[in-house]
């Protein structure tokens, strides 16, 4: 039951509704910041970095992972699919030959994406793929790396982010926490969906001090990413000041993290260091066990291709579940 009169309410209303779009009202601390290591390309996979393959997720959950970053990047025919770059460098470093169509350090198409298998052994994953293993896998948040700053390919990228998720189950979409990387993306992502949680990264930045926490008050960012080099304990102590928590990346050290962790450091982006709150045992709560790598991927893979029948129904569905949804945010905070 409101308080306030009629007249004070009707003008808090417009308010209320752009803080909710645009961060600016305050937020407790989001669920997943209680786990202090994030996975780095779905971490490490036979001693190599980024691979990005469902394997590597599935093995770091065991390991004690339940945060996971994953690089997204758009093939040349505008499919996301989770990978670092399209390099010559990165498909040797993961034993995939370069296709002879295609040019130097270019995009690869789907087709071509997904018949190179990583290491010679895993399979490539695209975006619904990926998050079908997010499903199997309660526990666990995706961070997304997906690199672009453009409005035109965020919008692509997000968009297929909430489609995928849509047509497995709306409630991943709670567990998936963009990365983003400047202010124009963050309002921009914002009015795509209104994802319960976001980090602020600043990797892509030249942002000042002062401007990153201008950019922190006004969207009510609760969480910063930061290369190692851009950590200070300074600094970290002023955005601790705004209760922003601070994930340095990327580290692979003992030492290292434990410097970081001196200076304030909430957690770090790690492809091969093991977490110290790694659980003995799953909970009943983070679903069933996950029987093989292999299996699992495999599934994914089936899900995913199942769920294209349903496609063609999801736009219309898809808008107004969420306005429904807004509105009833809106209704259960402040009314």
């Amino acid at each position: 039951m409101s308080l306030r009169p009629p007249a004070i309410s009707a003008l808090l209303s417009p308010i209320l509704i752009f803080g909710f779009l645009f961060g600016t009202t305050a937020h407790a601390a989001p669920a997943w910041t209680e786990h202090t290591y994030i996975a780095h390309g779905l971490g490490e996979l036979d001693g190599t970095a980024a691979a990005n393959a469902g394997d590597a997720l599935i093995r770091n959950y065991d390991k004690g992972f339940r945060v996971f970053e994953a690089d997204l990047i758009l093939t040349s025919d505008d499919r996301l699919v989770a990978r670092h770059d399209w390099s010559d460098y990165l498909s040797r470093l993961l034993k995939q030959p370069v296709a002879s169509e295609q040019t130097r350090d270019q995009a690869m198409t789907i087709n071509q994406f997904k018949e190179r298998l990583i290491l010679e052994k895993y399979k490539p994953l695209e975006i619904k793929e990926l998050l079908y293993l997010l499903q199997l896998h309660p526990g666990a948040y995706l961070i997304t790396d997906t690199k672009e700053t453009d409005p035109k390919l965020v919008k692509m990228q997000f968009q297929q982010i909430i489609d995928a998720a849509n047509a497995l189950d709306p409630a991943l979409l709670d567990r998936i926490v963009p990365e983003l990387y400047t202010p124009e993306m963050i309002r921009q992502v914002r009015q795509i969906y209104p994802f319960p949680s976001i980090i602020y990264s600043l990797y892509l930045s030249s942002l000042s001090h002062r401007e990153v926490i201008r950019v922190v008050k006004s969207f009510g960012i609760d969480t910063i990413a930061m290369p190692v080099e851009r950590v200070d304990a300074a600094w970290i102590r002023r955005l601790e000041q705004e209760s922003v928590k601070v994930y340095a990346h990327t580290v692979n050290d003992p030492k290292d993290e434990e410097r970081l962790r001196r200076l304030g450091v909430h957690g770090i982006y790690t492809d091969s260091l093991q977490p110290l709150e790694a659980p003995a045992a799953k909970s009943a709560s983070e679903g069933p066990v996950i029987a093989s790598p292999v299996t699992a991927v495999a599934a994914a893979t089936a899900e995913a291709q199942a769920s294209t029948t349903a496609e063609v129904h999801e736009e219309a569905g898809f808008a107004e579940w969420l306005v429904a949804l807004i509105k009833a945010w809106i209704a259960s905070k402040f009314t």
